[in-house]
């Protein structure tokens, strides 16, 4: 995975379209037109899990992916509609423009006039897939239909996946921009599918899976139904045969496993953050060396993330002011930036990487505040559910740097819960100013 270009794709430049990803396109176009505002975001959702990334039309030297089209598509019937009218802005909303600009701003410094015209295209993608979840998943209600699509979704992708196991060949590499022969590593097949690589498939799927689980126990949705798509999600993850996904649907086991003491999360996070800093003090290396010592999957580069951390600490220098165009230069495999808040760093300096951080805090908060004010048991795990699902993307980001669907999906869905935790909060607020009215 390249560390600093915005399309990481085997084809980078050039249009590929392959007719059917054109006839889907159009389709999609249509539905998004046309459908309710409930559903609205499906299409993307659809095309997303069953399109490579790498399907673009490329005009003067500008990319316009897929995905992008129909980023741009939700964004004009927002306007064209009106629906932004109930959006309400948060605080998270501001720290992400904030990062954009300064992001646009630095790839300037950086690449000159392209840096900024390819960053403004990758930040087209993030944080309009961001404000688009904001505006279309107000609720907690629209994220379970969503999700119940995405688990509806995961069986014909999971046959795909299977297919591609037993076979080594893989059946999307007829769209362009995905290897037609499976990756092997130490004897396994890594699949991928539609993704542009093997981590990015698996890290899709695993890091929805805490929302699949708070519905399981809130009880809101038919239990077989989610039984099918959560052991759907298993399998493709485990035919991913990489460890950051392995290490998600773990972080997503102790995360729901904690829900019980989640009163005492305050005194945990406390321990925690005591234990590491004394593990950092008696090891004889720093405690990140721990990252060189997992491998769940055999052949797990866990040094080289170790590594990088090393380096940019080592490098501070060359990067702190506006990032770096290249790390190439700092250790063998250095450019391969597979640490998204270092990544943070390359791409815009110091306060790019502090940023970054603080947004996820800031979604972190307004998540937080959330469960404290839901109403209901199955309210509750939603927002628990939801604190987990951030919970394995902050983990993921310490190995690997997500791109093409992974990293649209992030700001989708984490724009999503956002608008949700505020749903919440607002009903409380009401709900508080009628009780002190009657009284």
């Amino acid at each position: 995975m390249a560390a600093f270009s915005e399309n990481n794709s085997l084809v980078g430049g050039a249009t590929v379209a392959h007719p059917v990803g054109i006839a889907l396109l159009v389709i999609c176009i249509i539905a998004i037109l046309a459908q309710r505002k409930e559903r609205v975001i499906y299409p993307l959702i659809l095309f997303m899990v069953m399109i490579p990334g790498a399907q673009r039309i490329v005009v003067a030297g500008i990319d316009f992916s897929f995905v992008r089209i129909l980023v741009m598509v939700l964004l004009a019937r927002i306007f064209i509609k009106g629906e932004g009218k109930q959006f309400k802005q948060q605080k998270p909303d501001v720290i992400l423009l904030w990062w954009m600009g300064l992001g646009i701003i630095a790839y300037g410094f950086l690449l000159g006039a392209g840096g900024m015209i390819t960053r403004t295209g990758y930040m087209l993608d993030t944080v309009g897939a961001y404000f688009v979840g904001r505006v279309y998943l107000r609720s907690s209600e629209d994220i379970k239909r969503s999700m119940m699509m995405v688990g509806l979704f995961s069986l014909p992708v999971l046959v795909f996946f299977l297919i591609e196991r037993t076979s080594g060949k893989n059946m999307f590499y007829v769209f362009g921009g995905i290897p037609e022969y499976t990756m092997v590593r130490n004897g396994r097949l890594r699949c991928q599918g539609p993704f542009a690589h093997p981590i990015m498939a698996g890290v899709f799927w695993a890091t929805l899976l805490p929302w699949f689980a708070g519905m399981y126990y809130g009880k809101s949705v038919s239990k077989t139904r989610l039984f099918i798509y959560i052991s759907s999600i298993f399998i493709i993850v485990a035919n991913t045969a990489s460890s950051t996904p392995v290490m998600v649907i773990l972080f997503t086991m102790l995360g729901i496993g904690m829900f019980k003491v989640r009163h005492k999360m305050g005194l945990i996070r406390k321990l925690l953050f005591g234990l590491i800093v004394s593990l950092h003090i008696v090891m004889k290396a720093p405690v990140w060396h721990l990252i060189s010592r997992i491998d769940l999957s055999g052949g797990s580069t866990g040094w080289h993330r170790f590594n990088l951390i090393e380096q940019s600490i080592n490098h501070f220098d060359e990067w702190w002011l506006v990032g770096i165009n290249s790390t190439r230069h700092w250790s063998f495999g250095a450019q391969d930036m597979t640490n998204q808040y270092l990544l943070e760093g390359m791409r815009g300096g110091v306060i790019g990487f502090i940023l970054y951080i603080w947004f996820i805090v800031r979604v972190y908060s307004i998540i937080g505040k959330a469960q404290r004010k839901a109403d209901s048991k199955s309210e509750l795990w939603f927002q628990w559910a939801s604190g987990v699902m951030l919970f394995t993307h902050t983990m993921s980001f310490l190995a690997a740097a997500y791109f093409g669907q992974a990293n649209i999906a992030f700001f989708l869905f984490t724009g999503g819960s956002i608008s949700a935790a505020a749903s919440v909060i607002q009903k409380y607020k009401v709900k508080m100013s009628l009780e002190r009215k009657e009284t």
